[in-house]
């Protein structure tokens, strides 16, 4: 879900279909995490994305990260994932600072404005693998 849905809505989607239901929060400021808590008991997952412009045309982030360090430290009780202006030159950084359960890339992994590049998927998703085994070697080596 990516739009304005309410937690009713996320429920009754859940419940209705049977299904896992994930919940995008558009995030500009450590305030936006305030948004989380309704969803928390009715989603499976949430997904952290950079609030769109003023003058966008549709939601999300639109290829423009948004300032990790909101999430720095961050313990909800569900999976997050973070998405938003992710690309392989900042993808290491983000998980670093995020600590997310997954990422989500679009714009980062095209060659034009719509059109997906296999090689940067392909880079993209090596890249995530790198930033994981970082992520778990630095966790082991911290306890």
């Amino acid at each position: 879900m990516h739009g304005a849905e309410t937690p009713e809505a996320a429920a009754a989607i859940r419940e209705t279909y049977d299904t896992r239901v994930m919940k995008a929060i558009a995030v500009a400021a450590r305030a936006d995490l305030g948004k989380v808590a309704p969803y928390a008991s009715v989603v499976d997952r949430i997904l952290f994305d950079a609030r769109a412009p003023k003058d966008a045309t549709r939601p999300g982030g639109l290829g423009v990260p948004f300032d990790w360090n909101i999430l720095e430290g961050l313990d909800l009780a569900k999976p997050f994932v973070l998405s938003g202006g992710l690309n392989m030159g900042n993808l290491a950084q983000a998980v670093r600072i995020a600590r997310p359960h997954g990422v989500d890339v679009s714009s980062g992994v095209e060659r034009a404005l719509g059109v997906k590049d296999a090689n940067m998927i392909r880079a993209f998703i090596g890249a995530a693998r790198g930033a994981e085994a970082s992520l778990r070697t630095a966790t082991a080596n911290a306890g």
